[in-house]
């Protein structure tokens, strides 16, 4: 992991200057020009030397501190982490949030709905009637909180840690009276939670110090600072079943950097309709790349939606810890849609209980928000569109355009834009760019999209955790061997369209170097959720891992580990040095008679999306049978694998 660490004393004597704000600003902008007048610069050089100096003045001048250590459940990085040892002896973190706020606004003017949120003025002159003159901010106490909860649950050095403790801290160096935040609708704070000890403000300066000194001692540990340095996040992935809780407006469906900030740009619309500031249809497109996490941030937006529009949740407990799910809620004008994608309604209907309707079928009539997910799976754009703002003033398009899978979906952000422009509907395009698989760390989907789209030297940081096998029976005994011993674990072997759905136990049949490999394909509709949602060693005994997915029922979905068959209609023609399309071998007739009318950039593009997606299903491991060897050879080639 990057970092900017220093000792307090050292980091005390470079904020006297502007060199450690010009370090953090070349960490966090790639050594762009600095700009003076950016709002985290001026946090940097006014409030890092107040807080350094107070540490330094506290003892604490040889421990090591961390600047913006990144935070991935918070959409943003921890301002400092201060590290030690308590007075047990125990690897102590103090995650500190620096705010340079004088005051705040009245939470009931500001029409402010629970307490982990806070009105921020904009200028000093704001007024109640202008609901421009403010921004909503995440109270301090639920930052710090989320930073405990982040890190306990996915940082590699906390999670391995023996014994840890994380000692929250919020320093308001400008303002006079910390209680606001403590008090009237914020008092549950203090009531209801330990947290309202851990803030202080101007005047707290001599309570702040006696706060960190009950616990931690002026004794530096710089070997737990440098393992904490080098750690890793290794996100618990928030799969289709987590999203009951993301409804229920629970935290164990987190959402990482980029998925908070289009949440928050989301948050701000829903708002401005509410106060009837929006005059024209608005159009949303959020893309992303398998892993990012479109699904999760767009049922999301229907919590947003309820609690912006519906609910006025008061109780820390009901706003922190909340079991309710707001959609029991008659009122609610929003609905989650899918264009197509069978697989993945029959899933979400199972595995979440909500029932998701298709674009023309079902279609609520009157919405203030419609959510489309797999969007670029579209067709009938114009049609699809003309329905869809017939019955909402938000749309909301999660796509992604490198997901088509057949010629005729139109589902592209400049087709989308275009509708749009013609249709006098005011567009927006967010991007969602950090992976959530494999601990943040897989570059997998980067390295594809460089081996199939741009043609150019591959540069990874890290390994892929991919594995080339000999046979498919060797694929088998790798997704089985780890059922067997990971109960949890949803394991997939999955395929291209090489073989024709017969419904029979030998539809897919393919001889090699340890004899005849047979499976079927995986089942029909009304038995795919449960095909899905098999783990462990149950998926073993039920006989579905040994049911083959396909493009049309993989994508939109995840696995632990998969068993990737690379078929013959795709393969690397090593004398032309390109990729061609073996027409013949593809056995889907819609798929083969799209691709057979397209042109042959199309077509091409085409292929290269579906592979693409079909080996990007794994969160954990993938392992790939290559039944071409010049395939093989420059995917191995080129992937270092």
């Amino acid at each position: 992991m990057k970092k900017v660490m220093k000792t307090v004393n050292v980091a005390l004597e470079l904020s006297r200057s502007a060199a450690l704000a010009n370090e953090l600003w070349n960490y966090e902008h790639e050594n762009s020009i600095v700009n003076p007048n950016d709002s985290e610069y001026k946090s940097w050089r006014n409030s890092l030397p107040v807080l350094l100096e107070l540490l330094s003045q506290a003892g604490f001048g040889e421990n090591d501190i961390l600047f913006e250590y990144p935070s991935i459940a918070t959409g943003g990085r921890i301002d400092a982490v201060l590290v030690g040892k308590n007075h047990q002896g125990i690897d102590t973190l103090v995650t500190i949030e620096l705010k340079q706020w004088s005051f705040v606004g009245d939470p009931t003017s500001y029409q402010v709905k629970d307490v982990t949120e806070v009105a921020i003025p904009l200028s000093m002159t704001m007024s109640p009637g202008n609901p421009d003159s403010f921004d909503i901010r995440r109270h301090p106490l639920q930052q710090v909180r989320l930073y405990q909860k982040d890190l306990s649950r996915n940082n590699s050095a906390v999670k391995s840690a023996s014994a840890i403790a994380i000692k929250p801290l919020v320093f308001l160096h400008n303002c006079e009276d910390v209680s606001l935040l403590l008090s009237g609708k914020y008092q549950a704070w203090q009531t209801q939670s330990t947290l309202g000890k851990s803030i202080f403000g101007k005047n707290d300066v001599a309570d702040l110090i006696a706060y960190l000194t009950s616990d931690l001692t002026t004794v530096p540990n710089h070997d737990f600072a440098q393992k904490f340095a080098e750690a890793q996040y290794m996100l618990q992935l928030s799969d289709l079943q987590g999203l009951r809780s993301v409804l229920a407006g629970q935290e164990n469906a987190l959402m990482v950097q980029d998925q908070e900030a289009v949440d928050h740009f989301v948050q701000k619309k829903l708002r401005a309709l509410k106060n009837a500031q929006i005059k024209r249809k608005q159009m949303i497109v959020v893309s992303g790349q398998p892993g990012t996490g479109k699904t999760i941030v767009g049922l999301h937006f229907l919590y947003d939606y309820a609690k912006i529009f519906n609910t006025g949740l008061q109780n820390l407990d009901e706003v922190l810890e909340n079991n309710k799910n707001v959609f029991d809620n008659k009122t609610v004008k929003a609905a989650f849609v899918l264009p197509r994608s069978r697989t993945v309604h029959e899933v979400i209907d199972q595995t979440v209980g909500l029932s998701v309707p298709y674009l023309g079928w079902k279609l609520p009539r009157d919405n203030d928000l419609l959510i489309i997910d797999e969007a670029h799976r579209i067709q009938d754009l114009k049609k699809d569109l003309d329905l869809a703002f017939s019955r909402a003033d938000i749309v909301i398009i999660l796509q992604d355009d490198k997901q088509r899978i057949l010629p005729n979906e139109r589902g592209t952000v400049r087709n989308f834009y275009q509708y749009a422009q013609q249709h006098g509907i005011e567009f927006s395009h967010q991007e969602l760019k950090i992976q959530k698989r494999s601990g943040l760390q897989g570059n997998l989907v980067a390295a594809l999209d460089t081996l199939f789209y741009d043609n150019k030297p591959l540069r990874l940081d890290t390994p892929l955790e991919v594995e080339v096998h000999a046979t498919p029976q060797s694929l088998e005994r790798m997704i089985k061997n780890d059922a067997y011993h990971n109960e949890n674990h949803r394991n997939k072997l999955i395929a291209p369209f090489d073989w024709v759905w017969n419904k029979r136990d030998s539809d897919i049949s393919i001889q090699s170097a340890e004899g005849l490999f047979q499976k079927p394909w995986n089942p029909v509709m009304g038995l795919q959720a449960a095909w899905y949602d098999a783990k462990g060693k149950d998926s073993i005994d039920l006989g579905s891992i040994d049911k083959v997915g396909c493009i049309y029922t993989t994508q939109g979905l995840e696995f632990d580990n998969v068993g990737f068959i690379w078929g013959p209609d795709f393969r690397w023609n090593k004398l032309q040095q390109k990729w061609v399309i073996d027409v013949n071998s593809i056995q889907d007739n819609g798929l083969k008679n799209n691709i057979q009318k397209s042109s042959q950039e199309e077509a091409e593009l085409i292929m290269k999306n579906i592979y693409r997606i079909l080996l990007t299903r794994a969160t954990k491991r993938l392992g790939i049978y290559f039944m071409d060897d010049d395939t093989r050879e420059h995917v191995q080639q080129y992937l270092g694998i």
